[in-house]
């Protein structure tokens, strides 16, 4: 996908909508409402069915039935008890107006590696998934930023095109007086954007555009590199800057997912 071309049709919601507002996901901007929206939302909406608009639709049956009886439905959250999740998960709320919530993997004490290693025991090690996250999530750490192009070329420049829309369009932040430069300037001559509280793109503290031209991903129109040296290179450096703190999944190297099942 060319700088400044229109995006393709077939892309999927997150990204289509995000195009046509010409913004970044909002955890770019510190909030963190997308898995509400396109997660937890789209869950409640199928069990408890939508009143109106376009996605109208009669509640599940086992909502009807629960709600007759007085039942309570339980949701069974998936975080874990490593670093990362426990964090995260600190004084977690065991249920809502309408939902009970468990915490399996934290009762049986399961980590993120205890997890690959039993899918990868019981179903195989190619049906170990990846993190259940959007290509252009601004929580990426740099070695996805590899992996993605090194695998999915096309998704690294449609999140390239979403970047450059949000941060040169109507909607952008980016404040040409601060910076002493436009955002093209800056991606496209300097090392890195100077210090500042504004998100200068999906990094929030840096741009994929800036990243992918230091790091020489793409040419010079941000075509993502695709011969099989530069896929090697990419493959390597996601190998070399991964760590195992809550990264292990399909990504991994098969190394890890080896000493997994060893375990």
């Amino acid at each position: 996908m060319q700088k400044g071309s229109a995006a393709d049709d077939r892309l999927y919601g997150p990204l289509r909508q995000l195009l046509e507002k010409q913004t970044l996901p909002s955890l770019a901007f510190g909030m963190k409402s997308c898995s509400i929206k396109w997660k937890q939302v789209p869950q409640d909406q199928y069990l408890k069915g939508v009143r109106s608009g376009k996605n109208r639709s009669a509640p599940h049956p086992i909502w009807t039935e629960y709600q007759r009886t007085g039942k309570r439905v339980t949701k069974l959250i998936g975080y874990d008890c490593g670093k990362a999740d426990l964090r995260r998960s600190k004084d977690l709320p065991t249920g809502d107006a309408d939902f009970d919530y468990v915490y399996p993997l934290q009762i049986i004490g399961w980590t993120r590696g205890d997890c690959v290693s039993a899918i990868a025991q019981v179903l195989g090690a190619d049906l170990v998934p990846i993190k259940s996250a959007c290509f252009f999530c601004p929580a990426s750490k740099q070695w996805e930023l590899y992996w993605l192009a090194a695998h999915h070329p096309e998704l690294m420049e449609a999140a390239l095109q979403l970047e450059r829309r949000a941060l040169t369009g109507k909607h952008s932040r980016f404040d040409e007086v601060e910076f002493g430069a436009t955002w093209d300037e800056l991606v496209n001559n300097a090392d890195r954007f100077p210090s500042t509280t504004t998100t200068v793109g999906l990094g929030r503290s840096f741009a994929w555009n800036q990243w992918a031209r230091v790091n020489n991903a793409v040419d010079a129109d941000f075509r993502v590199l695709r011969s099989p040296s530069d896929r090697q290179r990419f493959v390597d450096m996601a190998d070399a800057l991964r760590s195992d703190d809550n990264a292990l999944d399909q990504r991994t190297k098969r190394a890890v997912i080896s000493l997994a099942l060893a375990a």
